[in-house]
Formats: structure tokens, sequence, C-alpha cells
């Protein structure tokens, strides 16, 4: 037995010993008020008997709570049992405080004075596997695990505040969380005692076995429970990537519920499921993608049938909101990128007769129509042989863009058909799949628009489309068009324009398109014209972004120049302190997506580089411009090739 150990134990029999000296003599003080409360059936004496003792009363609980914790003999519940009966609620709850207060502070010190010579003295082979986990799973998971580990009374708290100090929690964040992590069972244990001393003989008694029983149960099975809170999986990435899942019915039907009441009238939403309420699964649901919340046109409607989502990995890079969509039935994608995963996700739901929704368009609308399908997604048909069930949305665009914050009140329409089935597939080949896509997802909602004149009601109409309108077709500069409400205005050449509620632009301006959709086509025609040089460069100096190790999001790794010409994209800067070259070739950016006003991304070696230009508007151009490059020497090509090769 090593010194230290040898230590321990002399001073926790010596801790037991003047505790139960301490007891005993209670006792005999406390013989003739004792007998009183017997006689009369109350324990108003020995409560007036403690209050005679006033300060000390309250020193000799925080006193015996603090060593129970430095010296980890026994759990904290006894104590503060013991503090609601005899001094009552509020100060037995200030007592406990304060006495957990200086035992984690003297922990903390002695641990951070002393290192790894303080193992033996609080030596723990749970708590040992628990460090080592909560070093793998972060901060998060090992805040969490500690107020649990609080809640199970056979711990002793000084265990506890000891796995606290060996990490590498600063002071602050470790006097939050050992402290406010014990309050629960802090007023618990006070509680109960107070229970006690204002219930009959006979619920005392209960109480008291009740109690009992459940010290026990969790005695004998707390090491089940720590080995469960230590084997549950780390929902990270890779989790999500590995292990779709049915959609949580709670969950989905929570979302449902709110989709329906709330959010569908809001928008004035006409679905027509006639063409697949009788088909049953296995089938993947396809659905264009004109607005950010397509999901609530095309997988709601066919509650109750629980559908699992192909989604963007950019979703799952904030693990708290991957967590959401991953019970929500949703797994991540590379977009524009070979990702075996999600094929597998896709067999697995396939093999329990499921329906996979996924928008092959793989990004949102900038301007209201179909612009391409990702590559590959015939081929995926084609591989799962299953039938096809398409949600054609129209009007969801015009309720809520991609470059407004705003839901507007409009009118939404989906048309649910089965437009491929497994007899047809086998039939065709993947070129064939491939142009049914095209033709079936085709949408414009700028030309359903004007067939219907429907009125949208929102506020501050215009506000956002800098964003994506970033030529002026006047003066022929770039970045000048600013918005103000209804309005769409030109720095430069002072030319404004309203953009009224049926999506038309009004101005004097003959040079000026109809619509946002005309305008956008313009910048395209516009960019092609530029790329036909054979030296046409984009640069622009950037922050770079990688998805956060600890699911936040994405964290600043460096800076430097982003350059976009007909061979593809470079990036020289720095990453993590170091100089780099990345070179994307083109062939493999069918687009570059970008967030209004945000970034523009591209997926590469199973990772997302997220591009934050130092100018922001830039973001658009990017998008067109790879577009238009990618179109000319990546797509043009192979259509031409495939075009030879059928003429032969």
């Amino acid at each position: 037995m090593s010194k230290i150990k040898r230590l321990k134990k002399i001073l926790s029999i010596i801790f037991i010993i003047l505790m139960v000296a301490s007891f005993l003599l209670l006792l005999y003080d406390f013989r003739d008020v004792i007998i009183e409360a017997i006689k009369i059936k109350s324990w108003d004496p020995i409560k007036q008997r403690f209050a005679d003792f006033g300060f000390w009363s309250i020193f000799f609980i925080s006193l015996t709570q603090a060593l129970s914790i430095l010296l980890t003999v026994i759990p904290g519940s006894p104590i503060q049992i013991l503090a609601g009966i005899s001094i009552g609620p509020v100060l037995g709850f200030i007592a406990c405080l304060i006495g957990i207060f200086l035992g984690n502070l003297t922990i903390y010190l002695l641990v951070r004075k002393f290192g790894h010579n303080t193992d033996a003295f609080y030596e723990n082979k749970d708590l040992d596997e628990m460090e080592k986990l909560a070093a793998k799973r972060g901060n998060r998971f090992f805040t969490q695990l500690l107020f649990v580990l609080y809640l199970i009374p056979v711990i002793p708290y000084g265990l506890i505040a000891f796995l606290g100090a060996k990490s590498k929690m600063k002071y602050p964040r470790f006097f939050l969380v050992t402290t406010f992590s014990a309050i629960p069972s802090v007023l618990l244990s006070i509680y109960l005692g107070r229970l006690l001393t204002d219930s009959d003989s006979v619920t005392m008694i209960i109480l008291i076995v009740i109690f009992v029983l459940l010290t026990v149960m969790v005695t004998r099975h707390h090491k089940s429970i720590i080995k469960y809170l230590t084997n549950r999986p780390i929902k990270d990435m890779a989790y999500f990537q590995a292990g779709v899942r049915k959609p949580n019915p709670l969950l989905y039907a929570a979302v449902w519920v709110i989709v329906k009441l709330f959010f569908h009238p809001r928008v004035r939403v006409k679905i027509n499921r006639n063409g697949v309420k009788k088909l049953k699964g296995p089938y993947i649901l396809i659905y264009n993608h004109p607005s950010k919340l397509d999901f609530t046109y095309s997988i709601s409607p066919l509650f109750p049938r629980r559908i699992n989502a192909m989604v963007a990995y950019y979703y799952f890079c904030d693990y708290r909101l991957g967590r959401l969509i991953h019970a929500g039935g949703g797994f991540p994608k590379f977009l524009y990128h070979p990702d075996l995963s999600s094929i597998r996700s896709i067999k697995k739901i396939m093999k329990r007769n499921g329906i996979m929704a996924i928008a092959p368009e793989g990004r949102l609308s900038a301007y209201g129509c179909l612009e391409s399908l990702a590559p590959a997604t015939e081929k995926m048909i084609k591989r799962m042989g299953v039938p096809v069930v398409m949600a054609k949305i129209t009007g969801a665009y015009l309720a809520f863009p991609k470059w407004s914050k705003y839901i507007r009140r409009g009118r939404v329409e989906v048309i649910f058909e089965q437009v491929l089935t497994t007899e047809e597939i086998d039939q065709m080949s993947t070129e064939e799949i491939e142009n049914l896509l095209y033709q079936k997802l085709d949408y414009d909602d700028f030309k359903w628009q004007e067939e219907r004149k429907i009125y949208y009601k929102g506020k501050k109409f215009a506000e956002g489309l800098e964003h994506i309108l970033y030529y002026c077709p006047v003066c022929g500069q770039e970045y000048t068009t600013q918005t103000k409400d209804d309005h769409l205005f030109c720095t430069n050449c002072h030319t404004d324009i309203l953009l009224n509620h049926y999506y038309e632009f009004e101005t004097n301006r003959p040079e000026i398109p109809k619509n946002i959709r005309d305008w956008y086509l313009l910048q395209k025609q516009i960019e092609r014209k530029n790329i036909e040089a054979e030296d046409y460069k984009l640069t622009s100096n950037v922050i770079l972004k990688f998805p956060d190790s600890q699911g936040r999001g994405f964290s600043e790794v460096g800076s430097g120049k982003a350059t976009l010409d007909k061979h593809g994209v470079t990036y020289q800067g720095t990453i993590n302190g170091e100089e780099k070259e990345i070179f994307f070739k083109i062939e493999n950016i069918p687009a570059i997506l970008f967030g209004v006003n945000e970034d523009f991304e591209i997926y590469h070696d199973n990772t997302l580089y997220y591009f934050v230009p130092e100018n922001i508007r830039s973001c658009a151009k990017w998008s067109v411009v790879a577009e238009q490059i990618y179109n000319k020497y990546v797509k043009e090509k192979e259509n031409g090739k495939r075009t030879n090769t059928e003429d032969q």
C-alpha cells in the first residue's frame, strides 16, 4: 500500500470516528429533547434545539459536507438530509452549498498543486474510464457526464470533483459545473429531510424504506448506469454517416403538426397526392429545390409515412443540428462528390422497404428555375431499381426565395406523381433516366407566376436581392446594386427599380429585365462571354474555414487567395499555420455552392472547403462563373463525345 493510500485510510478512519463520536455526543446532549419530541409526537423540540446553536449548526453542516467531499468516505445525501431536518430547507441548502464549494475548491487546488500524486488518493476504476472517454468526446459531453454523476447518490461528490479537476477545465467553469450540477441532488435530499419532519410516523417509515430501496437499487446498478453513459455512441460525423435510422416517431409527428397547422396555412399550400396515395415503399422520392423549406412541401405531406432524407453534409457540421436531423431520419451527403456512405444508407433504407427523399439539384435555386442535376443521380436510381415518385413544387421560390430572410404569403402548389416503375428502370439506360429526370423536374416559377398572377404579401420585398443580382444592366458596373424595402437601385447610375408583389420589375429603364429570372440569366450570358478569353481568371482574397472538430459549425483555419480559371480553382494560403496550395479540378466542380452574403463552398477530399471572400457580395459571381466554365470546358465536351458516339 502506497503512503498516499495509507494516509487516506488513516484520515478516513479518523473522520468516521469523529463523525460517530459527534453523533453520540449529539444524542447525549439531545436526550431530553428527543424524549420530549417522542412524547408530543413532533420534531419541533429538536428543531428548536438546533436553532439554539445558531451559527454553529451551519458551520457543522458545512464542515462535515466539505470533509466528506475531500475524503470521499460517504456520499453527500445523508448529510443533506440531516441539514433539511436540523436547520430547515433554506439554511440547510446554504450550508451544504458552502461545504460543496469549499470541498471542491480544496480538491481543485490539491490537483493543480500536486498533479498526478493525487491519483492514488482518489483512485477509482470507473472514473478512470470516464476520464479517458471525456478526453475523447470533448467538454460538452464531459459537462453532461458530471451532471448525471451528481444524480447518482452512491458516488461521492469528491470523486466527481476530482474528475473535473483533472480535466483541462479552468476554475470558473469547474466552479460552475461542480457547484450547480450538485444543486438538484442537494435540493432533493434536503426536501426529503424536510418531508420526514413534516410527516407522521407511518409516512416517515414509508419514505425511509423507499429511500433505502432506491439507494440499494442504484448501488447495485450504478456500474450499469455508468457503462450506459460511457458506451453511448459518439454522435459525430462518422456516426451520422454510418448509422441511418428510422425517423423518430414523436419528433416526426411534432414537425408534421407544426408544418400542417402553422406553416402551410401561412404560405397557402395546395397539395395533390392522388398519384401516390396507395403506393408503398420501397421507393425514391425526388423533388425540385426552389426554396429553403422544401421538405415541408415534399416530405411532410406523406405523413404518417416516415421518410428518410438525403441532406447536405453542410448541415451536419453543427452536431446539435445534425443530431436533430439524424433523429428525423436524415443522413449526410457530400454534394457533387462520390460518397459511399450515402449509398450504404440508401441501401439500408430500401432493404427495410423504406422511402428515401432526395433533391437531385443538390442546391437551392438562385432564380426560381431548374439549373442542373447532380451527376450520378440517374446511376443511383438505376442501381437501386425501385420505383421513383416525384413531388413537383411550384411557387415555393416566390414564397421564400434563397436571397430573402422573410416568408411571403401567396400560393405554393405541390403535385405528387410516380415517374418511374421498376420495370421502366430495368429497360432504360442511365442517359434515358437522366433525360427523364430533367424533363420531369424542370420548373420555372416565373413562367408559372405569369399565368397565375398571384399577389405575394410580405415585408422588405426586395431586400437581399443585391446579393444575387450583382451586375447593373444599365451602367455595367458590378456590386453597385442596393436594396431598401421594395426597391432595388444602383449607387453608380442611380437607376431605381420597384419589385412589385407579383415579382415583376417596374422601372423607366428599358435595359432592366422584366424579372429576377431574366436578370440572373443575363448575368450568366455576360459571364459566358467573359470566360471566352483564354486567360480569364476570377480572384478573391478569402478566409478559409473547415468543419469544426467539436461539431460547432465551421472554424477558421487560414486565409489566402482563391483563383478560378478554365482548369479549376486554386487556393494559395495558410491552413493551420502552414503555407499550402490546393487545386480543385474543374471536372470535379459541376457547381460551386454559395450562401447568400456568407460564402462559397467546394467539396473536396471528404471535407468541405468554406471560403469567405473579402468582397462578400462576390459569392454569387463565383457560382455563376464556375458554372459557365464547367459547361464550356467539361459538359459541352462530354455532350459532344456522346453525340459522336451515337452517330457512329
